[in-house]
């Protein structure tokens, strides 16, 4: 990997690999996405008081109607939020989207329970969950049981041992609870018997399968960049740098901190797709880089790529970085491969001319656990880097434990009152320090961090 500026290539300008500033990262666009998921997932609801016949009828049983009506809204629209479009991202980050995915999944998955057993209470009587109540309440039936076990399933799969792979291609049923909630319901709710009810719940349909078919279709066999390796460098004991190179050679346009979904192609290797940071800065493509630990079923063979092996690469994706804000200070804060996204921040900012001033603060279990331990000590005055150990060496003179709110007050007491805070790590690392953070005054609006994790 580059450790200077100018070794290997002069560093690119940072115009001509940054990607232009574009209307789907601002606020407003954010607002309008949120104000149309809230109108697709509202809107039978309108129409069914608006448009559709509504029976007179027990209170319940009316009740159970809106609630499968908004229940099957709000699962399709699932598919939507599940399809990493990037203009959704944009203005959110991914894990944001992700996080009210898995939200709104509950929120559906509660209305559409309610739906029979309020059936039941208001008007049709526990017939409802006999196997020989008729084929369109059966169709009803499977579309229920299928949901709850998809849900199970990605609440479990983690504590079950289930591999990753194995629970996304069980994921994906979710779009069966949509085809056959769609028939189920177009042939039995009279809520359905209006043509402007027909029309929006066929729209739902086609959006929900045209989406799903985009992600699981056209985006493996053409959405992909290709890149192929182009080298693969030992940083610690456990931890490798994989270096990409884009077939057509353009480098790809990301910031300082964002990250890719990458899929590794390699013989005799199971081919898997998983999100990476791009750990290399914009300003040195080529090559792009991923600093990858080997810590599961895939990444245990990370170190066994080859030179010539191909890829395919999603991005950018994320907002994680400091181009989306304009501090004065910086202070990062990372745990062992959660530098990843910083060291392309840090990168930026040496390539850039920043002079700005900013401290690190990096977490480790051992010194032969630091990453680029030789690119972090040659950085610049204005950036001081404090490593933390939690497993030291008897020799070992700077500061052990983890970072805590102690470590950040004495290290980094000078920046606390301005700096903006950039903190990534392994999830109960990144709640500990954020916390921290909250306890020494530092300003919501100031922490940023992602998380990609399942």
């Amino acid at each position: 990997m580059t450790e200077q500026r100018g070794d290997t290539a002069e560093a690119r300008s940072a115009d001509s690999v940054l990607p232009p500033d574009r209307w789907q990262d601002g606020r407003r666009w954010g607002g309008a996405l949120v104000a149309l998921y809230v109108v697709l997932a509202l809107l039978p609801v309108g129409l069914a008081f608006a448009l559709a016949p509504r029976p007179a009828g027990p209170f319940l049983l009316e009740l159970a109607r809106l609630a499968g009506l908004l229940g099957f809204a709000l699962l399709a629209l699932q598919v939507a939020l599940s399809a990493r479009i990037r203009v959704v991202d944009a203005p959110f980050g991914l894990d944001v989207v992700m996080r009210l995915h898995e939200r709104m999944a509950m929120v559906a998955g509660v209305l559409l329970l309610a739906h029979p057993v309020l059936l039941a209470f208001g008007a049709h009587g526990w017939g409802l969950f006999r196997l020989g109540a008729g084929w369109r309440v059966n169709l009803g039936q499977a579309a229920l049981v299928l949901l709850v076990l998809v849900v199970l399933f990605a609440l479990f799969f983690q504590r079950l041992g289930i591999e990753y792979q194995v629970w996304r291609v069980g994921h994906k049923a979710a779009i069966l609870v949509v085809v056959v909630g769609f028939v189920h319901s177009m042939a039995i709710g009279s809520n359905l018997r209006h043509a402007g009810m027909r029309a929006y719940w066929w729209l739902l349909l086609v959006m929900a399968v045209g989406l799903f078919v985009f992600r699981n279709v056209f985006v493996p066999l053409w959405g992909r960049r290709r890149f192929r390796v182009a080298g693969v460098e030992q940083e610690t004991h456990d931890t490798y740098t994989i270096k990409l190179e884009r077939e057509d050679g353009r480098p790809l346009a990301h910031r300082p901190g964002q990250f890719m979904w990458l899929k590794l192609k390699r013989p005799g290797r199971p081919s898997e797709e998983h999100p990476f940071t791009i750990s290399s800065s914009p300003t040195r493509q080529p090559p792009l880089t991923a600093t990858i630990k080997e810590s599961g079923d895939f990444t245990n063979t990370i170190g066994r790529t080859r030179p010539g092996d191909t890829a395919g690469i999603e991005a950018p994706y994320g907002r994680f970085s400091l181009l989306h804000h304009d501090p004065e200070v910086f202070l990062f804060i990372a745990g062992g491969v959660g530098i990843t996204p910083i060291l392309s921040m840090l990168e930026y900012l040496q390539d850039t001319g920043d002079e700005r001033p900013g401290v690190l603060l990096y977490g480790n279990k051992t010194e032969d656990d630091i990453i680029r331990r030789e690119f972090l000590d040659g950085l610049p005055e204005n950036i001081r880097v404090v490593h933390v150990l939690s497993e030291p060496d008897e020799d070992w003179a700077g500061p052990t434990g983890y970072v805590t709110a102690d470590i950040i007050r004495e290290h980094a007491a000078d920046v606390l009152e301005e700096a903006h805070a950039y903190v990534c790590g392994p999830p109960p690392m990144m709640d500990m320090v954020i916390g921290a953070l909250r306890d020494l005054g530092v300003e919501r609006r100031r922490i940023h961090s992602e998380r990609f994790a399942i």
